[in-house]
């Protein structure tokens, strides 16, 4: 029935297709050309990002790869310079005649030697021997070498012998920034002298200057003071940079640091020289990258301007041959819209169609991929040819057997609803008795369920009940535990009150031989007073005799006072033993109410016992009588839920007559109308297929 076209849409199609040649048509072109271009463009741009990522790379490995290299050949020159100084030095003080300059001619042969080295070195401006307060020889005299003394002399003399290079400095008569390199010697007369040279810093800064770096870096130096020494900035040169991230960040020996000096576009190398106390840097300016940005960005644009138009042309001529295939194939539908079954795709190529037509079939099934979609256009319409003409032939037997099946649809649905009527008339009294059963079950269900709430909680109650009786018997013992561990207390408070009683006794005793103590100490007092006067009557014949008497006197003195101690001790005693006689009486008096209340309570308690296991036989009566109701109720719930069963199935075998009733009820109506559109459809076939050619 899909393949059914009514003559009014034939001719509104037609219609449309006039209107439509008049209308301007949307071509595919344009986003041909954008697809084809961003084919082309996308993995240009994603290789020249990828590319501009190794550039940076690359540039930034040459860069640290540069800057090592003139750092540490700067570093390699700082070093030699100190090596000679210090080796030069060292030459020097071994010289004959260097420590003994007691004649002209020895002063003449050491200034020639110092002269014959400071010419034969291009890093040495200055060489100088100094004796302070006497003489100086060289190319210094004693006033320069006294006037720059205090950067070097203090250092040479804690060297105690080797050399020692000092930080750079401005002199102050050649106003050159230089640095020394000094060794303390003693002349063979004791005094003190300095060997000494000054380094020519200008050359060096020369070597430092004419050191570059990529396209924009170069080397410097700071002291490991924090003192800019040599730049080609000379605004940095002598900046105190002792606080800055540069100088105190740079701690290793050697190694990269990340810097606002370049907007830590770059690392910056650096090398410590500890033999000349500096810390030579070699960095580029964040400009580094500007050069090479421009030569990639350049090529990158040319490469992508000549790819667009690349891209652009070979869309035009791919857009131009799909919009011809395209236009082949619309031109043929076209015309099968218009009815023309013999439409046929012989060529994609407008130049060849006059051509084609005069050819038998040219497109071919082994052809290429539009050769076979050319084939399947031509073989599909070819098939649908066919089967118009077998609906056309079809349509007119559709159409009798139509109104055959219109007569039998009637006489079938008129029995149908008698069969239905009386299938709802059974199914209404089931569904009543259904209900009434299921009623009944609800509410036997409802008393199963209080009486197995009231079995449950009986049982609960009777299972407490046991427990309530098991803690009393408990209780009970421990309440004659509890008796029995008091008795044995007031037995132990009775012994404890008599052994009290015979302390106080005991006590009293000592008290009696106390007072015998003390009459014995005071005769003894006497005997000694008696003693010590005879002896003062002997003279010096007793003296030995008094100083016995006095002792025994002094022994006297402290049994009186140790036996009135022990009288305020015996007293005190008394007195608590008094207070915990009176405390134990009080207690044996509340003891003999506490033994009262412990007897009444287990009494109660055994009392309590007793009703609770009467009431214990109760619940287990009661327990029996509600099992047997729970049986006599599964009984009934059992029958009932059978009758339920039974009601049920009735119930929903006459809805489901009633329902597969109602359903053919529903479908012979509609039935009958599919008939009737059946029976439109054919006449409407008839007509339609006969408008195709």
């Amino acid at each position: 029935m899909d393949l059914i076209v009514k003559p009014k849409t034939i001719r509104k199609v037609k219609s449309e297709v006039k209107k439509n040649d008049k209308v301007k048509k949307k071509s595919v072109r344009p986003l041909l050309i954008v697809l084809f271009t961003s084919l082309v463009l996308i993995p240009i741009f994603i290789v020249s990002g990828v590319l501009y990522f190794r550039m940076e790379q690359v540039v930034t490995r040459r860069v640290l790869r540069e800057q090592q290299v003139a750092t540490t050949s700067i570093v390699t020159l700082l070093e030699d310079t100190g090596v000679e100084a210090v080796t030069t030095l060292g030459a020097l003080g071994e010289l004959e005649g260097i420590r003994t300059i007691d004649t002209v001619e020895d002063a003449l042969t050491v200034e020639n030697s110092l002269e014959l080295v400071r010419s034969s070195s291009q890093f040495i401006s200055d060489i100088f021997l100094y004796i302070p307060g006497s003489t100086s020889l060289g190319t210094l005299d004693s006033s320069s070498i006294e006037a720059s003394s205090s950067e070097w002399m203090q250092g040479a003399i804690q060297a105690r012998g080797d050399v020692h290079i000092s930080q750079p400095y401005t002199d102050v008569v050649t106003g050159v920034t230089t640095m020394s390199a000094t060794m303390a010697i003693e002349q063979d007369n004791g005094e003190q002298s300095f060997l000494g040279l000054n380094l020519d810093l200008s050359s060096i800064s020369e070597s430092i200057d004419a050191t570059q770096i990529g396209e924009t870096g170069y080397a410097f130096v700071i002291t490991d003071e924090g003192i800019w020494q040599f730049t080609k900035d000379e605004t940095l040169a002598g900046l105190d940079v002792s606080d800055q991230a540069l100088f105190y960040e740079a701690t290793e020996d050697s190694g990269n640091i990340y810097n606002d000096f370049n907007n830590r576009a770059f690392p910056i190398y650096y090398e410590r020289v500890p033999s000349m106390n500096l810390i030579v840097y070699g960095a580029v300016t964040s400009d580094e990258m500007a050069a090479e940005n421009s030569i990639f960005l350049n090529s990158a644009l040319r490469v992508v301007i000549i790819s667009t138009l690349g891209a652009i042309g070979l869309a035009f001529l791919v857009s131009n041959y799909l919009v011809s295939i395209t236009q082949t194939i619309q031109s043929a539908l076209l015309k099968l819209q218009q009815g023309q079954l013999s439409t046929r795709i012989f060529s994609f190529q407008k130049k060849k169609k006059a051509k084609a037509h005069s050819q038998n079939m040219l497109i071919k099934e082994n052809g290429n991929e539009l050769n076979q979609i050319g084939w399947s256009f031509n073989k599909a319409v070819s098939t649908f040819e066919d089967v118009v003409k077998t609906i056309q032939d079809k349509a007119s037997a559709v159409d009798h057997l139509a109104f055959d099946l219109a007569e039998i649809t009637e006489q079938t649905k008129i029995a149908t609803e008698e069969v239905s009527e009386t299938i709802q008339h059974i199914a209404h009294s089931t569904g009543v008795q259904t209900q009434d059963t299921v009623n009944t079950v609800t509410q036997m269900d409802e008393l199963s369920q209080f009486v197995s709430a009231i079995s449950t909680h009986m049982e609960k109650v009777g299972n407490e009940s046991q427990e309530t009786v098991s803690v009393l018997n408990e209780n009970n013992d421990n309440m004659k535990q509890v008796n029995t561990t008091w008795n044995h207390t007031i037995q132990s408070v009775n012994v404890l009150r008599q052994e009290v009683e015979d302390v106080d006794t005991h006590i009293q005793e000592v008290e009696t031989i106390l007072g015998a103590i003390n009459e014995i100490a005071n005769q003894t007092n006497l005997l000694a007073l008696n003693a010590t006067i005879e002896a003062a009557r002997a003279g010096e014949a007793g003296r030995g005799f008094s100083v016995v008497a006095e002792e025994i006197r002094k022994l006297a003195e402290q049994s009186n006072h140790s036996s009135k101690m022990i009288s305020r001790i015996i007293y005190e005693i008394q007195k608590e033993s008094k207070e915990m006689m009176e405390k134990l009486n009080l207690v044996l008096k509340e003891s003999d109410k506490q033994s009262l209340s412990l007897n009444k309570v287990t009494s109660t308690n055994q009392t309590i016992t007793s009703k609770i296991e009467q009431l214990a036989k109760r619940i287990n009566q009661a327990l029996d009588l509600a099992k047997q109701v729970e049986e006599r109720k599964e009984i009934v719930v059992k029958s009932l839920d059978n009758i339920e069963v039974s009601a049920e199935e009735n119930a929903a075998g006459t809805e489901e007559v009633s329902a597969n009733s109602e359903e053919i009820l529903a479908s012979m109506e509609e039935f009958a109308a599919t008939i009737e559109q059946l029976k439109l459809l054919a006449n409407d076939l008839r007509e339609t297929t006969n408008q195709f050619s």
